[in-house]
């Protein structure tokens, strides 16, 4: 049996949840409490589905384990009551049944639950099955804090994008085995089904689109081929978040436990069985699905709180950290960076004369020009109004003068043309610029120096350096490029 000595980030992962056993039976409680008291660290007990219920709604568990019929209510009837509630709609639910038969497994996951299990389960599978279970939860929960903690208003809307047919793929042993299944699978599920040989999908993985849901074949015998797919699955950043169910081809604990505890998601423990997988893909594929939104709301909410939404150019929140880390990485690789604030010049008179409205599509396409003179390495941001912060790596003060020309030069080209309006608006932009490497000198920073107080201080003297370059510039008649000088 596999030593989870081997995989550190599944230590103590149940140690902190909390359980809630329900069965009418206090033997069969006993029984289960003996299985989990030692992986979780409370473990409650409720003798029906009325004294349950109240238990959820004064604190819900983090899994609920139901065995057998209760006193007052069959427990696929409470299984089904509880996942119908939408404040308990993503509890992980197991049912323990006496025999836990085929049947009695079709009849749990029709009612929602996330799997079913004989009541002689061992301890070890048991655990297995809840960690996996577990660790998709955990995920989902902490996405969900996320989200909150970050939630912008006009971030909560539905994100679309996810509407399109699921795409499952079946990593069989071989081809008649990936017919099979594809061909009793297509009657059941509405996805998109395709089969390859698991050697070939381990040769092809960087070539093909990832899948929502990946079904791969185990030989309980030779499984290693199975798990070692199942690694890359989990290994690669484009399958990572992929739904994996795993199909054994016979009963195998051993086989079992590895298999999830490598990071398949679910597994079937006695050959393909087309019903039985439908029902599992369907639940695996939906709260995946949950997931990848959830996922997308929080990625956009990260980078609305560090875009400026007019130009699309990162914005101060972001820039003034990032130019820290900049200093940083260059004072130690002994580099050299060149630190420039543009400004718009008039660009009062812009909003007097023609409106804020004109003045917003001005700021936009100097945007658009700037961004295209400079390489994805360099820094652009909109610090506020007509301004904007430009950081870009070079080996002197001289080709920084070169690049912020180049910047002058693109602003300045053409008019800006207001399309709706007819109009045509002539801009030109003023630049300061100051070098990291005049200030490490000036403020006495050695090149190993990893203080963050040090790093921090450098960029503030950088922009209060470019900013008096810049109104050097200003001073100068605008349209210009001016030079921090270095005090002697």
């Amino acid at each position: 049996m596999m030593n989870l000595s081997l995989f550190p980030q599944f230590s103590g992962f149940l140690m902190a949840a909390h359980v809630l056993i329900v069965d009418s039976i206090s033997a069969n409680r006993i029984l289960l409490k003996v299985k989990l008291a030692s992986a979780f660290a409370h473990v409650e007990q409720a003798a029906s589905a009325g004294e349950a219920l109240d238990l959820l709604h004064a604190e819900t568990p983090d899994l609920l384990v139901l065995g057998g019929d209760l006193v007052d209510m069959p427990a696929i009837e409470l299984c089904g009551l509880i996942k119908e509630n939408p404040a308990f709609s993503h509890l992980p639910i197991l049912l323990v049944h006496t025999d836990g038969t085929r049947a009695d497994r079709i009849e749990a996951l029709r009612a929602g639950a996330d799997d079913a299990f004989e009541m002689s389960v061992s301890t070890d599978a048991l655990l297995a099955r809840i960690r996996s279970i577990m660790r998709v939860r955990n995920s989902y929960e902490e996405l969900r804090l996320r989200e909150r903690a970050g939630r912008i208003p006009g971030l909560a809307e539905a994100v679309k994008g996810f509407d399109s047919p699921a795409q499952v793929l079946i990593a069989a042993l071989n081809a008649p085995e990936g017919d099979q299944w594809t061909t009793h699978l297509k009657q059941m599920v509405p996805y998109g089904l395709r089969h390859q040989k698991v050697a070939e999908i381990m040769r092809d993985m960087s070539q093909f689109t990832a899948p929502d849901a990946i079904v791969i074949s185990l030989q309980v015998a030779r499984p290693e081929e199975a798990l070692r797919l199942l690694a890359e699955v989990r290994a690669r950043a484009a399958t990572r978040q992929a739904a994996v169910l795993v199909v054994l081809d016979e009963a195998n604990d051993t086989a079992r436990i590895n298999a999830l505890d490598l990071g398949a998601n679910d597994v079937i423990v006695e050959g393909f069985d087309a019903e039985e997988a439908a029902l599992r893909l369907d639940s695996m594929i939906a709260r995946k699905r949950m997931t990848d939104r959830l996922r997308k709301r929080v990625e956009d909410g990260l980078t609305a709180a560090v875009t400026d939404p007019l130009t699309g150019l990162f914005n101060r929140r972001y820039a003034i950290p990032h130019l820290s880390k900049m200093a940083q990485r260059a004072n130690s690789q002994r580099g050299d960076f060149a630190v420039m604030l543009a400004d718009l010049d008039h660009f009062k008179g812009v909003n007097d004369q023609y409106g804020h409205a004109a003045g917003d599509i001005v700021l936009s396409e100097i945007a658009r020009r700037m961004r295209r003179c400079l390489s994805q390495a360099d820094l652009i941001a909109r610090m506020g109004g007509e301004e904007f912060l430009v950081v870009v790596q070079t080996s002197d003060a001289h080709s920084a003068a070169q690049v912020a020309q180049r910047l002058c030069d693109a602003v300045g080209s053409e008019p800006v043309y207001i399309r709706g309006r007819d109009i045509q608006i002539p801009v030109t932009i003023s630049i300061g610029v100051a070098m990291g490497s005049d200030m490490l000198e000036a403020k006495g920073i050695a090149a190993n120096s990893h203080c963050a107080t040090s790093q921090d201080g450098l960029a503030s003297a950088l922009l209060d350096r470019a900013d008096k370059a810049l109104y050097g510039a200003k001073a100068e008649g605008r349209n210009t490029v001016t030079l921090s000088v270095t005090a002697a």
